[in-house]
C-alpha cells in the first residue's frame, strides 16, 4: 500500500498574498521524550502561522468574532511529516494563500528549519481549507475587508 500522496502547493494567482513567516523555537513541551517534536504539535505551530497571518493584514481573531461573529474553522486538512524536528530547534512556519472562494479560503503551509527566509529545509507540509463561520455555526461569506487584505498583504511577518 503507498502512502497518501505529496501536498503540492499550487501556484496562487497573482493576485493573491505572497508567503508570511513565521518564526517558531521548539520548547521542551512540543517534543516526545527523545526529544522529537510530537506530531500533533506541527498542527500548533501551523494554527499560530495562520493566526499570525490574518493578523499581519489587520485581522485579530478575536476582535473579528467580537465585532462580525465571525469564526474560523479548518474543514480539510492534508498533512505531511518529511524529518524531524527537534528541541530547541528554530523554525519557521511559511503560510500562503492558495485560492480565496466564497465562504473559505485555501492554504498551503510548511514547517521549515529556519533559515531566515522560509526556505530551509522542508520538515511538514500541509494543505487545508479554513471556512469562515457565522455565530449560528453556518458558513457566511468573507467579508470584503479580509478578501481584500488576502489579496494584497504584505509578504512576511512575525509575531
Amino acid at each position: 500500500m503507498r502512502g497518501p500522496a505529496p501536498v503540492s502547493p499550487p501556484v496562487p494567482p497573482a493576485n493573491v498574498l505572497p508567503a508570511h513567516v513565521l518564526p517558531v523555537r521548539v520548547y521542551y513541551e512540543d517534543t516526545d521524550a527523545g526529544g522529537i517534536v510530537y506530531h500533533a504539535n506541527y498542527l500548533r505551530f501551523m494554527e499560530r502561522g495562520r493566526t499570525e497571518m490574518l493578523r499581519v493584514v489587520g485581522h485579530d481573531l478575536a476582535a473579528q468574532r467580537q465585532a462580525q461573529g465571525i469564526n474560523w474553522t479548518v474543514s480539510r486538512l492534508a498533512i505531511r511529516y518529511l524529518k524531524p524536528a527537534r528541541l530547541d530547534e528554530a523554525l519557521e512556519v511559511v503560510t500562503q494563500v492558495a485560492a480565496l472562494r466564497g465562504a473559505s479560503v485555501d492554504l498551503v503551509q510548511q514547517v521549515r528549519r529556519a533559515d531566515g527566509g522560509g526556505t530551509g529545509a522542508l520538515l511538514s507540509d500541509a494543505t487545508l481549507t479554513l471556512a469562515c463561520m457565522g455565530a449560528d455555526g453556518r458558513p457566511v461569506r468573507l467579508p470584503a475587508d479580509v478578501r481584500a487584505a488576502l489579496a494584497v498583504a504584505p509578504a512576511r511577518g512575525g509575531a
